[in-house]
């Protein structure tokens, strides 16, 4: 009976939607992740092993979607976010990644509006 607990916790766990980021309120933009462009992506750090922030600078409100692709240009992880004209704060989620290099593109539709690199350090 324990192993069936344990197996359909892990089934469930397994399941269960891995978001790559969380909108972070702010109540100003650190300076770190000032972007001084009308449109741009901008993190605090280029090394995160955890978690980054991310400033997602829009002049548009919309859908777009953030990409996390490899070296190759294989997507990674691809997520939809609802931006607004301005600042958005985003907390990006790394630690199921592994050590590498990544580019995290920014895309409205099929334009690619936005690009950094990010250096997963473990």
């Amino acid at each position: 009976m324990k192993k069936l607990i344990i197996i359909l916790a892990l089934v469930i766990a397994s399941c269960a939607k891995d978001e790559i980021y969380t909108t972070v309120d702010f109540q100003e933009v650190p300076e770190n992740l000032v972007i001084a462009e009308a449109v741009g992506i901008k993190l605090s750090s280029n090394f995160a092993n955890k978690s980054v922030d991310m400033n997602v600078k829009l002049n548009t409100d919309g859908n777009y979607f953030i990409k996390i692709k490899d070296n190759y240009g294989k997507v990674i992880a691809k997520e939809k976010v609802s931006g607004k004209i301005g600042d958005n704060i985003f907390k990006v989620y790394t630690s199921t990644l592994p050590k590498s290099s990544y580019r995290i593109e920014l895309y409205l539709e099929d334009s690619k509006i936005g690009v950094t690199q990010i250096n997963i350090t473990k």
